[in-house]
């Protein structure tokens, strides 16, 4: 498996750039207005998301719409676009149970004392390499990699879950 690096991150983030800056614009001022629940299925997701980051991120949501041309670097910052996606993308997957691994991982983190919030952040820790895989070299997402790392470390300490992706890296 592979861990992006810097390089990995810049490439795939211009392309989701590209595509989300002003829709998540549109959807913060939706939600900042009261009026999420008019939004569409995955847009009512993302505003509720965003709400709940909007004290980190509230600055790059208010002026997402002339920030496309802005880069994040990942050594030093986060991407507020790309963790919002990111939440959007495992809590899909805990819900739908899709694959029945995410959820059973999000669960085994949840009796580890892990509020729903870090819990998600520790899927995304175990899917960003995959994800990241899957688009740097244009080749199928590797389900069955994913789902295997998750098994193996639904019984590790929460604390120890960023080690052993790192440890994995090679």
């Amino acid at each position: 498996m592979i861990m992006p690096d810097q390089n990995d991150f810049l490439s795939v983030e211009a392309i989701i750039r590209s595509i989300t800056r002003e829709r998540f614009h549109g959807i913060w001022e939706a939600a900042r207005a009261g009026k999420a629940a008019e939004l569409d299925g995955e847009d009512q997701k993302l505003a509720r998301i965003m709400l709940q980051h909007q004290e980190e991120f509230h600055n790059q949501f208010e002026f997402a719409d002339v920030m496309s041309d802005r880069d994040f670097n990942p050594e030093h910052e986060t991407n507020p676009f790309l963790h919002i996606l990111m939440h959007l993308v495992v809590e899909n997957q805990i819900e739908l149970r899709d694959p029945i691994e995410v959820y059973q991982f999000h669960n085994a983190m949840r009796r580890k004392k892990c509020d729903y919030h870090e819990a998600v952040h520790l899927v995304s820790i175990v899917f960003i390499p995959f994800l990241f895989e899957a688009l740097k070299y244009k080749r199928p997402f590797d389900d069955a990699g994913y789902i295997n790392t998750l098994i193996r470390l639904k019984d590790k300490k929460p604390e120890k879950i960023m080690a052993a992706m790192e440890k994995e890296k090679g």
